[in-house]
């Protein structure tokens, strides 16, 4: 990948990631991007047919429980709200998240 990657393409990745790299910054990176870009291009050649993807190497079982009610006093549902940092009619007060405007 020595090809692929120059001091030109470094300079344009740095300062798309907003990065200030002086002159030998921008050579040792240079180095270290196309060692990366060849490892990758090993990774390619693997032959991965009739391979499965998985998300997680260890086999992760979900853990759900049924959602319970509980029924709080009004004291207690009092004292919990009291505890944000914003509250309206007792209730929490959160930000606009549909059609916020932004």
């Amino acid at each position: 990948m020595k090809d692929v990657v120059n001091p030109e393409v470094t300079r344009k990745i740095a300062h798309l990631a907003r990065l200030k790299l002086v002159d030998g910054e921008v050579e040792k990176y240079t180095a270290e991007l196309a060692k990366i870009l060849d490892f990758v291009a090993q990774l390619s050649e693997v032959n991965v047919d009739n391979i499965e993807p998985v998300i997680h190497g260890i086999p992760l079982e979900p853990r759900f429980r049924d959602d319970e009610p509980v029924a709080l006093s009004e004291e207690e549902t009092k004292r919990i709200v009291a505890c944000s940092e914003q509250s309206l009619y007792e209730q929490y007060k959160v930000p606009q998240v549909i059609g916020g405007g932004e």
